[in-house]
């Protein structure tokens, strides 16, 4: 019996969390947007109560949002530039826009000295280029001309990646914490000492002060397995969760409370930092006050089932990525299957006019 206790004991000691995790808020809003949402006076002292720091999108440089810094940097309320580009320019950072990366960082930091703002560190989002969504829902065969054009063009890419260290530097030597927000199977493909995937989506897998997986269960779904697999297991200290809503396109699904909670209490046995995607709907659906004592030791159910089918996927992808490693087999496979298609087409319908005319 004193056995059983102990092992008890020490397997409680190994789940719960060891501290109650800091919270952290992407804000991705308009100006005028911004300004809205901390117009309700609870907010602030909210994020305080909560000892709470924002992410905040950089979709302009409005006096709002200079007004609504302002008055986060009195209320000693940390704020990190998550920045963003013009949606022409493909809104997040990839392999194909470094050149306006650098343009953008140095706007927004000349605007913030300017204006007497005080930045905690600079985010920058490793995602697709936007265009490239719209090209998936409009033109799909533009966009296939496009990915093969980039598995042929290995030193563009790693030229790009030479450029976005050289931006991470430069923002380092400007005194700031600069940390990404990325997709977590891109890493694995760099420790599998490829590149092919992220030549062909332009995703980038960088090292910075504070790498934060994007792992936004609402999306992914599998949500004990995906936090399993791509976060406890790999005793991550920092994740992104969410989504609660908002963002770019609002119709994606998001999550109830009992979802994030869910994710809150399964993240917070190994992670120091949780940032939730997004504030402005997490204010919406009156989750914030919730948050203030949440109790993050209460019991998850497991599903083992689900981190079969994450550990599956990550299979999959790395398996995407191995053949994408030669892309000159991959086509000439593709072209071979429908060469093997056309001539099977054109005996079938030889077959089938003898047949007629017999």
């Amino acid at each position: 019996m004193k056995h059983l206790l102990m092992w008890s004991l020490l397997l409680l000691s190994l789940w719960a969390p060891a501290q109650t995790p800091r919270l952290s808020f992407f804000n991705e809003q308009e100006g005028p947007q911004v300004q809205a949402l901390f117009a309700d006076t609870t907010l602030i002292p909210a994020l305080q109560e909560l000892g709470a720091e924002i992410r905040m999108g950089m979709l302009d440089l409005s006096p709002e949002r200079a007004a609504v810094l302002r008055e986060l940097n009195q209320a000693g309320v940390p704020v990190v530039a998550w920045l963003l580009l013009p949606k022409e320019q493909g809104y997040w950072f990839h392999s194909g826009n470094a050149a306006e990366a650098f343009a953008r960082y140095y706007e927004i930091r000349d605007w913030a000295q300017k204006e007497g703002i005080r930045f905690s560190g600079i985010g920058i989002d490793l995602e697709l280029d936007r265009n490239d969504i719209e090209l998936f829902q409009n033109s799909k065969l533009k966009l296939l001309g496009k990915v093969i054009g980039r598995l042929y063009g290995k030193e563009d890419f790693l030229q790009a990646n030479a450029d976005y260290r050289q931006l991470i530097q430069t923002v380092r030597g400007d005194g700031y914490p600069i940390e990404s927000y990325y997709v977590p199977f891109i890493r694995y493909e760099t420790q599998a000492g490829r590149t092919a995937l992220q030549q062909a989506t332009g995703f980038m897998d960088l090292e910075t002060d504070k790498d934060i997986p994007m792992l936004y269960t609402s999306f992914m779904g599998n949500a004990y397995g995906t936090l399993k697999v791509l976060a406890l297991d790999e005793n991550l200290k920092q994740v992104a969760i969410g989504s609660t809503g908002g963002g770019f396109d609002p119709s994606m699904p998001s999550m109830s409370w009992d979802e994030l909670a869910y994710d809150l209490r399964l993240a917070s046995r190994t992670a120091e930092e949780i940032h939730i995607f997004c504030l402005e709907a997490t204010v919406e659906k009156g989750f914030l006050p919730r948050l203030v004592g949440f109790d993050y030791s209460a019991p998850v159910a497991e599903h083992p089932e689900q981190v079969a089918a994450v550990q599956a996927l990550a299979t999959k992808v790395m398996g995407v990525s191995a053949a994408l490693s030669y892309p000159s087999l991959v086509l000439g496979g593709i072209l071979l299957l429908l060469a093997l298609l056309a001539w099977g087409l054109f005996r079938f319908f030889k077959w089938g006019r003898r047949r007629m005319i017999r």
